[in-house]
């Protein structure tokens, strides 16, 4: 055996350059749609007008991810993922100034979070449409393991950012950093040279009619499939009550103070184990004090519980090998369990809402590693993007009507009440979509994936 059949099949060169650039993007568009976010909710103290923050990300979000199909199936992928981060490190700069200047107008982040969520809806487009085409097929499922843990890896910097915002009283050291490492990304991801094979097949041209009929199309696609569809669907619901809960959870803990009273009835046993410990237990101990008298660092370290979560699903998922034939009841049952901790943890103590995160982000990424791996497989490379397009459109969708409608709620209702309702309405979904179209998407979860060429990735 020579030495290039030895080598590794997944971390090739640009299966590496494109997943650490693509941490990149999610490491900076989320510290920075959540600060700006953040800014707002502290400026006016409103649960609606962060709910409106949150969804001003989401909205062109979902509106640049519908459109940006119909043009990835006809033009490079690699040009728009590297010219989209040239663009971003630019951006960072300029909001960098913004705050190193003081100049805090509700209406210029307004706009700022727009740009972030258009740019960040078509970089995920492209984004998964060149992902496969980086990897073999036989390494699919360890490879979109891997990119489970890129967005729990950047979500680990939201706590950091939220101290920083917090204890500086700035965030512009953070968009700095987004601004040099978004532009380090863009120009190592000018040296991909994965296979596009959609460009040969494709006319370079892009007409208004033959776009419109592009869009249509993809809708078109996933409609006449009822597996995709009801794959679709229900990721649609789920983000739905996701939403809820990402609006509704920061304003619970900052509303909530006597929830979270006395650290030792919090965590009764960590309290009397540190006992046994003498100066550096009660060092330890002075320190939950701390979180559970301020409920918006608090926040943050329960936040750090799903990021943590999600690594290690993304490691399972990794070293983890079970039959194609159990991808649809595994996806169930995490699913199920899903829906039952979010809808319960915020009645719970700090001490459980912390053990819920952690099982919630390591169930969500054995979801996310069966939907993407397989979906992408059984989609064509020509169709690949248009559907990409109409379930991104989708998903967002779900996840913005859930953050305007917990924020209107969330004015005159208390906000664990609004997220366990939204989490029944996810489960009762699940099994009349997913369940009830088992036939169907299982034809899509159960597929075997296997290499299908030897194609230089």
């Amino acid at each position: 055996m020579n030495s290039k059949e030895k080598a590794p099949k997944l971390w090739s060169k640009n299966f590496t350059i494109l997943t650490l650039g693509s941490f990149v993007s999610m490491l900076g568009n989320s510290v920075s749609g959540y600060i700006i976010s953040l800014m707002i909710f502290d400026m006016t103290g409103s649960v609606f007008l962060f709910s409106i923050f949150t969804v001003s990300f989401y909205l062109p979000k979902m509106l640049f991810s519908m459109f940006a199909g119909a043009y990835m199936d006809r033009f490079s992928r690699k040009k728009v993922i590297y010219s989209l981060d040239f663009l971003s490190a630019f951006l960072y700069g300029v909001i960098f100034f913004i705050l190193f200047f003081r100049i805090n107008f509700y209406w210029l982040f307004l706009i700022l979070v727009l740009i972030v969520g258009s740019i960040n809806g078509v970089y995920e487009v492209a984004f998964n449409s060149l992902f496969p085409n980086t990897i073999s097929k036989d390494v699919y499922s360890k490879a979109y393991a891997v990119s489970s843990m890129i967005q729990p890896l950047a979500l680990c910097m939201i706590p950091v950012a939220s101290l920083v915002y917090y204890n500086a009283g700035s965030a512009a050291p953070l968009f700095i950093f987004n601004a040099i490492a978004f532009l380090t990304a863009a120009i190592f991801e000018t040296r991909i040279d994965a296979p596009e094979g959609h460009l040969s097949s494709e006319e370079k041209s892009l007409t208004f009619s033959a776009y419109k009929n592009d869009i249509k199309e993809g809708f078109r696609y996933t409609a006449s499939d009822k597996g995709l569809l009801a794959i679709t669907v229900y990721f649609c619901i789920m983000n739905f009550a996701s939403g809820a809960y990402g609006t509704l959870a920061l304003p619970f803990f900052k509303s909530s103070p006597e929830h979270f009273a006395n650290a030792e009835s919090q965590f009764p046993l960590l309290f009397s184990a540190l006992n046994n410990f003498g100066p550096f237990g009660s060092w330890l101990q002075g320190i939950f004090e701390y979180l559970c008298n301020d409920t918006a660092t608090l926040y943050t370290f329960v936040m750090a519980f799903g990021v943590a979560g999600r690594l290690l699903g993304g490691l399972f998922q990794y070293r983890l090998k079970y039959s194609h034939k159990m991808r649809f009841t595994v996806s169930v049952i995490c699913c199920v369990f899903i829906g039952i901790l979010d809808m319960i943890m915020l009645y719970l103590p700090a001490r459980f809402i912390m053990l819920c995160c952690l099982l919630t982000g390591l169930l969500s990424i054995a979801v996310y590693n069966i939907r993407l791996s397989t979906t992408q497989a059984y989609v064509p490379d020509a169709k690949r993007a248009r559907f990409v397009s109409f379930f991104e459109m989708m998903f967002a969708g779900g996840n913005i009507l859930g953050q305007i409608f917990s924020g209107i709620f969330g004015e005159f209702i208390h906000g664990r009440f609004i997220i366990s309702a939204f989490n029944v309405i996810n489960i009762i979904v699940l099994f009349a979509v997913i369940v009830g179209n088992a036939k169907y998407v299982k034809q899509i979860y159960n597929i075997e994936i296997k290499e299908e060429s030897k194609a230089n990735i």
